[in-house]
């Protein structure tokens, strides 16, 4: 799989006024440099029916909500927020490079990174600017086919300029510089000479995978030794770390460096490997990739009980995440207590495993569960959610022992729980689990971006205002959320911010519903409060959700048919399926599928994935037996994957199951020889 990926397909006069001089120096974007300590002054325009932030000055130009550009909603918000010049997140640094990685929209990518580079070197610290580098170097590697052959080489030797001084900037002990500069030594032509650099720099992350920075980061490094050591003839360390990366099975056409994994036979996960963290020391463990939910165990005060915050989601992980735990710390006690944030799937289900080891087990849960347990024992189309061999006997059982209707207050061997229910943003038995001896609150799914399983009728927006207010009065010094993702992007702080964000969100959504508006016009708006530019803690956890919540307020709005603002495009009135979508190419615009696999790859190049998955799939139906259709599906249905690869395990899931593929876990087997060969 090369990374080569074609450029979009604009009007010639924008491509040359994003690109110009775009084979010189990265120094060429007609922008100012700004001094240190000045930042760009916020630009807020009418947006819809609502004031909204837009893009700092000097990167108008770049963002465009124009129908020449394919719409991709993180690309449009990344630009907005991160054009103010005040990030100094590397996630977010790099979950932009994402966003214009799986859209195809590099001409757009060059151009910011540019303008940023040189409108803020005077305000970026070494850190911050190596981060940047890096970023930008991948961007320029996966351009690089697109560049003319007469400045390609330059191009190149100029990316690499890049990474040695992020390298240098970083004293080369940057993880993130380490990968950039792996993954783009490692698919350079030979002669640039830089397969000994590539084995170096990946090694490095290899013989170091504390150092990953987020779950699933590194599965691309694995990937890539793979293919280095199967050029070379190595032919047992290729096997070994391509199954090490999860790709045995299937190479996809796109970068993954995203937590998600989907598998037949384990269901979904939000969490890239499997891994143990211990979040108190001694007393709080968290087991992260044991199925779709994270599971935690509490030692009790006076050490003689092991208390299981949720169950995960079937008997078979959670056996496994405990005998993970137990291999590392043998002398654990047993658990004789399970305390349940909400009676969704993935949180009970492997709660027979926990009665099967201590028939005296007493689980504490909310009253009002049967709601909760009724929309969650559903049968999927899709098998890899919850598992093909997921048995609803193990959630229909779930009967709480001690029930929880208001504030209590209990003591489990010398440890003091507060037990709290609330209306969660996701479901109305939420519980948060309040430690205050250790200032700890387990809260379950209150922020599940998608306020609800996307398939069922649920979620509480304007609970989830009020359960965000109780934390937030808990003052914790750590808040861990049910699902890794979660803990990582709403610790308290980014929950304030996100906190006024949704609320901005919420009253604006209604404005517009209430206007004629659709959920589908709204997100097209850009909606951004202004001021969350300054909080750059917070640009992942106003964007996971915002769709979402979009979606979600205006579901409670509105009835089986949904209008729009220009009246021509309302939901519901409409029963076209890809049977439909079939006949409209075949029958009447007349197309062969060598025709239709031109569109399609038109399509894609344009960023227009969802457009392209969905033609695809009618296509399949069509055309069967085509091969050519059958692999520009799944090359847009990898590039939507690698768009949901950080915020959105439903559609990551549903798109690899459309495709007929698997991604799984990163393996923890160890490699027996991952020496650079002489």
């Amino acid at each position: 799989m090369e990374y080569k990926l074609k450029s979009i397909s604009l009007p010639a006069i924008l491509v040359a006024s994003l690109l110009a001089s775009s084979c010189a120096s990265h120094n060429s974007v007609q922008v100012s440099t700004l001094d240190a300590g000045q930042f760009a002054e916020q630009v807020v325009v009418q947006r819809g029916l609502t004031q909204s932030l837009i893009p700092a000055a000097g990167f108008e130009h770049i963002n465009t909500l124009s129908g020449e550009r394919s719409f991709h909603s993180d690309v449009q918000y990344f630009e907005t927020v991160m054009s103010y010049g005040l990030n100094t997140e590397a996630s977010n640094t790099f979950l932009m490079v994402n966003a214009y990685l799986s859209s195809n929209q590099h001409v757009q990518g060059l151009a910011f990174f540019e303008a940023y580079l040189k409108r803020y070197k005077n305000n970026m610290n070494q850190e911050t600017r190596a981060t940047y580098l890096s970023a930008y170097a991948i961007l320029r590697a996966t351009y690089a086919e697109q560049v003319p052959l007469t400045s390609r080489i330059g191009w190149v030797n100029d990316t690499f300029d890049m990474l040695e001084e992020a390298s240098r900037l970083t004293d080369n002990k940057n993880p993130i510089v380490h990968w950039a500069s792996g993954l783009i030594y490692a698919q350079v032509p030979f002669f640039f000479f830089k397969k000994d650099a590539a084995y170096a720099e990946l090694n490095w992350l290899a013989d170091r995978p504390e150092t990953e920075p987020l779950s699933g980061f590194y599965r691309e490094v694995y990937h890539h030794l793979a293919r280095l050591h199967a050029k070379d003839g190595h032919t047992k360390l290729a096997e070994q770390f391509l199954k090490k990366s999860g790709y045995e099975d299937y190479e996809p056409k796109s970068m993954f460096m995203g937590w998600f994994t989907s598998s037949r036979d384990k269901g979904a996960s939000m969490a890239g490997v499997q891994a143990l963290k211990e979040v108190v020391p001694g007393r709080v463990f968290a087991l992260y990739g044991f199925g779709f939910s994270d599971v935690y165990f509490v030692v009790s005060k006076d050490g003689n009980e092991l208390i299981a915050i949720d169950a995960g989601t079937q008997p078979t992980s959670l056996q496994a995440a405990h005998e993970f735990l137990m291999a590392r710390h043998p002398d654990l006690p047993p658990i004789t207590t399970a305390i349940i944030t909400h009676a969704h799937w993935d949180h009970i289900g492997g709660l027979t495993y926990l009665r099967e080891l201590n028939p005296n087990l007493i689980v504490y849960g909310r009253e009002n569960y049967a709601g909760t347990l009724d929309r969650a024992n559903r049968d999927h189309s899709y098998e890899q959610f919850r598992s093909a061999e997921f048995d609803h006997e193990w959630t229909t059982s779930y009967r709480p022992d001690r029930v929880v209707a208001q504030r209590t207050g209990i003591t489990l061997a010398g440890s003091r729980y507060e037990l709290i229910p609330v209306v969660g943003g996701e479901t109305e038995d939420a519980l948060l689990v309040h430690m205050p001896d250790i200032d700890v609150v387990f809260v379950g799914d209150i922020l599940m971006p998608f306020y609800g399983e996307p398939w069922v009728e649920e979620g509480y927006i304007d609970g989830a205002m009020a359960t965000m207010d109780e934390v937030i009065s808990l003052n914790p010094t750590q808040i861990l959320h049910g699902h890794y993702p979660l803990t990582f992007m709403y610790g308290l702080e980014p929950m304030k911010e996100y906190r006024k964000g949704y609320e901005w969100l919420v009253a604006s959504t209604r404005l517009h519903i209430r206007n004629g508006y659709s959920a589908k016009d709204i997100m097209r708006l850009n909606l951004i409060p202004p001021g969350l530019e300054k909080h750059p803690e917070a640009y992942a956890s106003y964007l996971a959700p915002r769709d979402h919540v979009i979606a979600r307020t205006a579901d409670h709005m509105v009835g089986i048919w949904q209008e729009d603002i220009t009246g021509k495009d309302p939901e519901g009135l409409y029963n076209l399926t890809s049977i439909e979508y079939g006949r409209l190419l075949e029958v009447y615009l007349d197309l062969s599928p060598r025709q239709v696999a031109k569109a399609l790859r038109k399509m894609i190049k344009g960023g227009d994935n969802e457009l392209a998955l969905h033609l695809a799939l009618a296509a399949e139906i069509r055309y069967p037996s085509r091969s050519k259709i059958t692999k520009l599906k799944e090359q847009a249905a990898d590039q939507l994957r690698s768009s949901a690869q950080y915020f959105d395990p439903f559609k990551f899931v549903a798109y690899t199951e459309m495709m007929g593929k698997e991604h799984k876990p990163i393996s923890l087997a160890r490699v027996t020889d991952g020496a650079t060969p002489n």
